[in-house]
């Protein structure tokens, strides 16, 4: 139980001072030291949310290189219903979210859990991604579709 408090302790300092601080490479360092994997040259906004467990089932994240997230984006590790009365009936489903290299996240982008953007896909502003984006692609749009392939 202590054990448990310390480790939730450990990865909220880390999330809040490591992941919002306001130098970007101190940032991609903080994603690192919580397990998570991050390429080289990424860019993410000190406002960048990851809604995760800070201890059991927290859901797994792998960032590529030269990636550029934009403003307000959220990246949805785990979802559930918290203390509903229909908790019971769901289990936490950690999932896995992977950016790949070159790719480029708008401003305000929502990222469901198990979703994978491939590399040079670009998605538009204030989508929100619920299935996989194929490489060299623009999406966008509520949910995101696919409205251009790059020739990449």
């Amino acid at each position: 139980m202590i054990k448990e408090k310390l480790i939730r302790l450990r990865n909220k300092v880390i999330y809040k001072f490591g992941v919002h601080f306001p130098y970007s490479k101190v940032r991609a360092r903080g994603i690192r030291a919580l397990g998570w994997k991050c390429g080289k040259n990424v860019y993410f906004p000190e406002d960048l949310i990851i809604a995760q467990n800070f201890v059991h089932n927290r859901g797994e994240l792998e960032i590529g290189n030269n990636v550029s997230i934009g403003p307000r984006c959220t990246l949805l590790l785990v979802a559930h219903p918290n203390f509903s009365a229909i908790r019971p009936l769901l289990k936490d489903k950690p999932s896995k979210i992977v950016i790949g290299d070159n790719a480029w996240l708008g401003a305000g982008v929502i990222v469901m859990p198990g979703v994978t953007i491939e590399k040079n896909a670009i998605v538009g502003a204030g989508a929100v991604v619920t299935k996989d984006v194929p490489e060299g692609t623009i999406v966008a749009g509520v949910p995101a579709k696919v409205i251009k392939t790059l020739d990449i």
